[in-house]
């Protein structure tokens, strides 16, 4: 409240107050007398021939439904009582009252919200058999006459302050700017016109009926469950008010199931038009009971389907990587306990797939993990693709993903397995989108399969010893140089097969095949596409080389066997890795060696064994020098200076 703020006190001691007719005062200190005579009352309102006229025709509507017409004030008392009686005479002198508030008060709206409010707390009264319900339409029709009071005091003040505040948010409002607020106001007015205390306490607590004494709480609350149902009609009403309606009743009365809402608001809709046109307002439309029902229900089915919707989703995201977003380690298992269990006990194939990103750790460390975020996002999407209906692709952890394939034998799984090996390294990655990055980047796949079929079924005790089959193939196809697919139960005898082991011999000397002068190009024979890339661009960085490139040891035999039948060498050196998919790299340096011209070049050797045996035997087949990935990209210039060297040396030896 600020200063100069009118206090409450100034409000009800302003002269522009509104006063209650004659006849009512004096009906109010009448019925306040026990022992009051009915003539008494017929005769005080017959005497205001206005008054006598409008009650007559109110008790004789269809509001209050006589088997027979009533003529006289004294018959309608004997017909309807005499709280019906005075709740109609109160009510007219409330409408006389309040006709000259003055523009800038929103009186239609008051009045909508009193005749509403009014007759639905009659209607629950009745619906609920409380107290007698034209007490509670008595005190709901007087319920916010403080806001009445206060706006002829305060005038536009006031509607400045209440404009676009909910109605059940407005006493705080009130309370924030004035340090009062209508509730007040109206209960001291009541007070001065000498309402009965029932229904002071009513105006009074009618926002919070929970703190009015225990003694008046029935009415109170009645009261405000009619202005819940009446503030349920209007056409801004939240999407709850219904429910809140029946919720509220139950809290208070226990009686949720017995308070019949849709009746209740089809009474509002049909008493509201009657009294509205009793008392000579205009309430504007007001919407059918069936309407309400029909948009609460809508409403309560979006509501549920929302809540159903999320609940969906935070379902999905507990089982979704965040990255990648397939299937997380949590939905993996899941799904791979279920599914196993499943096919053992229907005697049907399920099978594993088990990859991961060859040398993926070289991205992280070279590009930063940015690039290998977009490296693993498109493994996982090439995987759904190739993999469709056939199965649930999952991130296993890191770089490692999985397959579940129900229905699948290890025949067909190998099949798709090998689909998904092709389809990942056939094209390389795009990583345009990381800055300092090459645009695309190779990458290649090692996986390991195995299903229930892959050997006798009573191996697996559990969909674990599946899944660790799988893993294991892994790193068969890892030792078998990558870029490849291993099956459970085979790949141990295909690695003793093809251990692509040469024996090792002394190079040929005799009868070489003669070749003319080497070339100016590098031959790059390297089956890690990734780490060819780093190589090759590191070597651009530092010479002007020309680089050809191949990736398996058969490509490099087929390379110098052309070199032996055409008699032309285009080489100057030959970078060439041991561990080759096909023919090894120490038959490719044997071959090498075994040719004219091809013999004299430097020969390096790029190995991740730098064992002291690995080197000495390389050396002994001819080799230039045998070296570490890790060092000569480490040193490359050193190391492209002895390449210039040796090859100085061997034109000069051929010359």
């Amino acid at each position: 409240m600020t200063p100069g703020t009118p206090k409450l006190i100034d409000v009800l001691n302003c002269p522009n107050l509104p006063s209650l007719p004659a006849v009512a005062v004096q009906l109010l200190e009448l019925t306040g007398d026990p022992n009051v005579n009915m003539k008494d009352i017929a005769k005080l309102v017959s005497t205001d021939q206005g008054m006598s006229s409008k009650v007559l025709k109110t008790v004789n509507s269809s509001y209050y439904g006589l088997s027979k017409p009533c003529g006289s004030i004294e018959r309608a008392l004997g017909f309807l009582g005499l709280n019906t009686v005075k709740s109609i005479v109160l009510g007219f002198s409330l409408v006389e009252t309040t006709a000259n508030a003055g523009d800038g008060f929103d009186l239609n709206g008051h009045w909508r919200r009193a005749i509403m409010g009014a007759t639905g707390a009659r209607a629950v009264a009745k619906q609920l058999r409380l107290s007698d319900a034209d007490e509670v339409f008595t005190a709901a029709l007087f319920q916010d006459m403080g806001m009445l009071a206060s706006f002829m005091v305060l005038k536009e003040d006031y509607t400045n302050l209440i404009y676009s505040v909910p109605h059940r948010k407005l006493c705080a409002a009130e309370q924030e700017a004035l340090g009062f607020d209508h509730t007040e106001v109206g209960e001291m007015l009541g007070k001065m016109w000498k309402l009965p205390t029932e229904l002071c306490v009513a105006i009074r607590y009618h926002h919070s009926p929970d703190k009015a004494d225990q003694k008046y709480a029935e009415m109170v609350r009645a009261v405000a469950l009619g202005v819940l149902a009446a503030d349920a009609m209007c056409p801004d009403a939240p999407k709850s008010a219904i429910s809140r309606i029946e919720r509220q009743a139950g809290d208070w009365f226990g009686t949720k199931n017995g308070l019949n809402v849709e009746s209740l608001l089809e009474e509002i809709a049909e008493s509201s038009k009657t009294l509205a046109k009793m008392f000579d307002q205009d309430i504007g439309e007001i919407p059918s009971a069936l309407s309400l029902i029909s948009k609460a229900q809508e409403q309560g089915l979006a509501l549920q389907l929302s809540t159903q919707r999320e609940a969906e989703s935070l379902a999905r995201e507990s089982v979704t990587d965040g990255l990648t977003k397939i299937g997380n380690r949590k939905k993996f298992d899941a799904e791979m306990t279920a599914m196993f269990d499943h096919a053992v006990s229907s005697d049907s194939p399920l099978s594993v797939l088990f990859f991961d990103a060859d040398k993926f750790k070289l991205v992280n460390d070279t590009y930063g993990h940015a690039a290998g975020d977009v490296v693993l996002v498109e493994l996982a999407s090439r995987a759904t693709e190739v993999v469709s209906s056939d199965g649930i692709v999952c991130r296993y952890g890191g770089e490692e993903f999985i397959v579940i394939l129900p229905g699948k034998g290890v025949v067909d799984a190998a099949m798709i397995a090998e689909r998904l090996r092709y389809t990942i390294a056939d094209k390389p990655f795009n990583t345009s989108s990381v800055e300092g990055v090459p645009d695309e980047l190779p990458i290649t796949v090692s996986i390991g399969v195995s299903g229930i079929d892959a050997g006798p079924a009573d191996r697996l005790s559990n969909s674990g010893e599946l899944v660790e089959e799988a893993d294991k193939g892994v790193y068969a196809a890892k030792d078998a140089g990558r870029n490849n697919v291993q099956v459970w139960g085979r790949f141990t005898a295909a690695k003793s097969e093809s251990t692509n082991q040469p024996s090792i011999a002394e190079p040929e000397t005799a009868g070489k095949i003669p070749v003319s002068a080497a070339g100016d190009t590098m031959l790059l024979i390297e089956d890690d596409a990734l780490a060819a890339t780093l190589v090759m661009s590191l070597l651009k960085r530092s010479s002007t080389t020309k680089i050809e490139w191949v990736s398996t040891g058969d490509e490099a035999k087929q390379k110098i066997e052309q070199i032996a039948a055409s008699g032309s060498n285009p080489y100057k050196s030959i970078l060439c890795d041991l561990e080759l998919p096909g023919k090894h790299g120490m038959e490719i340096l044997k071959k090498a060696k075994s040719i004219a011209g091809l013999c004299d070049i430097p020969f390096l050797v790029l190995t991740a064994d730098e064992s002291s045996e690995t080197k000495q035997t390389v050396e002994a087949l001819g080799a230039t020098g045998c070296i570490s990935k890790s060092e000569f990209c480490k040193n490359l210039g050193v190391w492209v200076d002895r390449l210039a060297q040796w090859g100085a040396i061997a034109r000069k030896k051929a010359a």
